[in-house]
């Protein structure tokens, strides 16, 4: 029995761990290495090659399509990291915005303005003063930019396409054509809602991902082990056991996800290997469907309502509740945080950008109720599963962020 927090935190760090660097495993890490994306490295090198040997030419823009966990945003970013290491002397400035997180124009241009010069304020300025001024300092600081926006196409679904023409004909009236571009979404969907003009500015280069076979992911499962855990800790099996489940979906980042848990579950249990029972395990707290960077990524009271939402479904047994049973339980979830609950548009506000992100889905009540209501549900997914998950992210939310809510 330990006599103290301290000394509970200080046995925590001494306790032995099957993981020689657990960070490689986060879904933010750029491997060095890309098992089956090669070929598209490759493509986007001749795609930018004019823009980095010095020669004019047209506006470089590129378009990576696939479906989720196929490797998009990583072969993005690693892309990204060797224009890096190679163009050290031409001023090269990699820029990555995620669009659900960057969720507006004026806070992708904000972020790009300051990434040239961290002086410019984050407020003060209208958008049409900071796109004059994100011109004035492309052409003063002469940078050659590849800016990388991620799921661009979520950003589309919630302002429109107008934004991507504003954005291009940016570059357009520099000088010199500074900014070159790489859209990632799940599909070219979002290009076919685009008006004839923005149409034409758009007109990219394509690299479609396709979903990752199980030899693959062995191959991407085996590479990322040996970069996270020390020799001999975990065994053949588990490993192909975690690629003959995600082989299902073809999704890197959940077989990453259950290599990660797989080692925490031997961790928990003091065990120095890891072993196919700990993968079971970590299948049964983590689902394909439920991501856990969307989750992280959402506000504190969008993680409210969603905890609300769940209780509820739990409490009814039921497939769908109300909305205004929804509103009903997210007051009292509000209450146990000790947080005061948002004004009901607000609060629609927040179940729109949880369908939106297909956290929850909705639909219209039909026969057999008075009225027209919207129902809300959860995907295929257990909901103890997310509320496990969703307790410990709102709890350290409110641990370490004073959460200013716009």
């Amino acid at each position: 029995m330990h006599t103290s927090d301290e000394e509970y935190f200080n046995s925590l760090l001494k306790k032995p761990t099957v993981f020689k660097d657990i960070g490689c495993l986060s879904v933010t890490y750029i491997p060095p290495y890309l098992p089956h994306r090669e070929e598209e490295l490759r493509t986007l090198a001749k795609c930018f090659k004019t823009v980095f040997d010095g020669q004019d030419g047209p506006l470089k823009k590129v378009c990576i399509t696939g479906p989720t966990g196929s490797g998009k945003t990583t072969l993005a970013k690693r892309f990204g990291q060797l224009l890096e290491n190679i163009d050290k002397t031409n001023n090269f400035m990699l820029v990555y915005i995620n669009c659900r997180i960057y969720k507006s124009p004026y806070l992708i241009i904000s972020t790009l303005a300051r990434k040239l010069n961290k002086a410019i304020p984050a407020r003060g300025y209208s958008f049409e003063e900071l796109q004059s001024l994100l011109i004035r300092l492309l052409d003063f600081y002469s940078p050659n930019v590849l800016l990388i926006l991620d799921e661009v196409d979520y950003l589309i679904s919630r302002v429109g396409t107008d934004f991507l023409y504003t954005l291009l004909r940016i570059s357009e009236m520099t000088t010199k054509q500074w900014i070159s571009y790489i859209f990632v979404a799940r599909n070219l969907n979002f290009v076919y809602q685009m008006d004839a003009s923005t149409q034409s500015s758009f007109q990219s280069s394509h690299i479609s991902l396709d979903r990752y076979s199980e030899p693959d992911l062995k191959d991407i499962i085996k590479s990322r082990s040996e970069l996270a855990f020390f020799d001999d800790t975990i065994t053949e099996d588990a490993n192909e056991l975690i690629a003959d489940i995600a082989s299902r979906s073809g999704d890197a980042r959940y077989a990453i996800e259950l290599l990660w848990g797989a080692g925490q579950c031997a961790d928990d249990e003091n065990s120095p290997i890891v072993y196919p029972d700990h993968v079971r395990k970590a299948k049964a707290l983590i689902h394909p469907e439920i991501r856990r960077e969307i989750i992280l990524t959402l506000t504190l009271h969008q993680k409210l309502i969603l905890l609300a939402i769940i209780r509820k479904l739990k409490h009814t047994k039921n497939a769908y509740i109300s909305t205004n049973d929804s509103i009903s339980s997210y007051k009292l979830v509000c209450e146990e945080y000790k947080e005061e609950p948002r004004k009901h548009t607000q609060v629609w506000s927040y179940l729109k950008e949880l369908s939106k992100q297909d956290v929850i889905t909705t639909k219209i009540s039909g026969e057999g109720m008075r009225g027209k209501t919207t129902l809300i549900s959860i995907p295929d997914i257990s909901v103890e599963t997310i509320e496990m998950f969703l307790v410990k992210a709102i709890e350290n939310q409110k641990k370490t962020v004073e959460h200013v809510e716009k």
